[in-house]
């Protein structure tokens, strides 16, 4: 079985482009989003100075027929380091999307209208910190509420940043409310995610190589230093309860059971530093990878004491940072009529890339070389 990346459509993002998310929400499941970030000149390595120098732009976009993209909505904002979208309604049946950007905020918004009308409109916001300092990550607690019928009781979110800190908030309403805040590295805490299976628990990864794990009614409960660099992506497995991956800057992959996180159960090479990791949101087996200088890939990790790539994504022709699968499904696939497919399509996935600013849509499918 060979799977392959076959990109469907392109678009010039004009600022660098860095991330990227699917709506998991039915019907707006064709919806996606994608963030950037506009560097000042010589400002690559300055990722700790000036954040009002840093301009972004969102973009909202739909997936119509052969795969092509609409553009519904471009909204102008300071420069955006990660978003991520509530993965069901809430109680008062919103969608949401959470957003933290270079100006030290976290910000929610609500995708409103009707199918062919939405828009993305802020309901509320808040400064992480007095400090000037950038919201590098965030993600919710809801990762296993993929459905068409559930609703979350309770809304959290972990943000990380430039400090090196992690905050605890709960969305509650219109209200933003910190609930903690802890001191986690030396230096920037590039990644922060819960786990989806236990959602008082939560991790963070930073570039003093370390990859935490913490209880948010206590704090830290346990640091792990197998990093070789700065720890830069983590993801908890929504299909399989014990099951973590980290990415690094050194470009391993580390998948661990988390009981025990003293050593990860195994390792690959990606050969790229690995900015982004995304499990598939309907499979336990299939891992997305942005690898930064080693283009996008995926893993299987079927097998979880010995992954493999499976296929790898080299058109874009700059860093891969932000990447991600949809949350449609195969009939709602079939039903876009992707042309010149050579097999089964069995997802579609959006990644994005920085200097080159390229936004791609791929379908991933799959055929037997016989």
């Amino acid at each position: 079985m060979t799977i392959i990346f076959h990109t469907l459509d392109t678009f010039d993002t004009e600022f660098s482009a860095d991330s990227v998310e699917w709506c998991p929400v039915k019907p707006f499941r064709d919806v996606v989003v994608c963030g950037t970030y506009q560097l000042t000149e010589n400002d690559e390595k300055a990722i700790t100075k000036n954040a009002l120098k840093r301009l972004g732009r969102i973009y909202a976009f739909r997936v119509t027929d052969d795969g092509k993209l609409t553009t519904l909505q471009r909204i102008d904002v300071p420069a955006v380091l990660d978003m991520k979208w509530l993965h069901c309604r809430d109680k008062e049946n919103r969608i949401l999307l959470a957003i933290v950007n270079s100006i030290g905020y976290l910000q929610v918004y609500r995708l409103m209208g009707d199918r062919g009308t939405e828009m993305l409109k802020l309901i509320v916001e808040q400064k992480i910190s007095d400090d000037d300092i950038l919201a590098l990550s965030l993600d919710w607690s809801t990762g296993r509420y993929v459905s068409d019928t559930r609703i979350a009781d309770s809304l959290h979110i972990i943000v990380s940043d430039s400090r090196g800190w992690v905050s605890h908030f709960t969305l509650l309403g219109d209200d933003l409310i910190r609930d903690s805040s802890w001191c986690a590295h030396d230096f920037e805490a590039w990644i922060a995610a819960f786990d989806y299976w236990q959602t008082n628990s939560f991790y963070s990864g930073g570039d003093d190589c370390k990859f935490q794990a913490f209880d948010s009614r206590i704090g830290p409960v346990a640091c792990n230093r197998a990093h070789g660099a700065g720890v830069t992506s983590i993801h908890s497995n929504a299909n399989a309860e014990f099951s973590l991956v980290t990415g690094s800057y050194d470009e391993i992959l580390r998948l661990w059971d988390k009981r025990n996180l003293k050593r990860p159960m195994s390792e690959i090479d990606l050969r790229g530093g690995i900015w982004r990791l995304k499990w598939h949101p309907f499979s336990r087996r299939y891992l997305l990878a942005a690898c930064m200088y080693g283009g996008f890939k995926i893993v299987d990790c079927g097998n979880e004491e010995s992954p493999a790539i499976v296929s790898e994504y080299n058109e874009h022709e700059s860093i891969s940072y932000g990447c991600d699968w949809s949350y449609l499904e195969k009939e709602s696939i079939s039903a876009l009529n992707i042309r010149d497919s050579k097999g089964d399509v069995g997802a579609l996935v959006g990644t994005c890339s920085f200097y080159d600013h390229a936004f791609k849509i791929s379908a991933i499918y799959s055929y037997n070389k016989d």
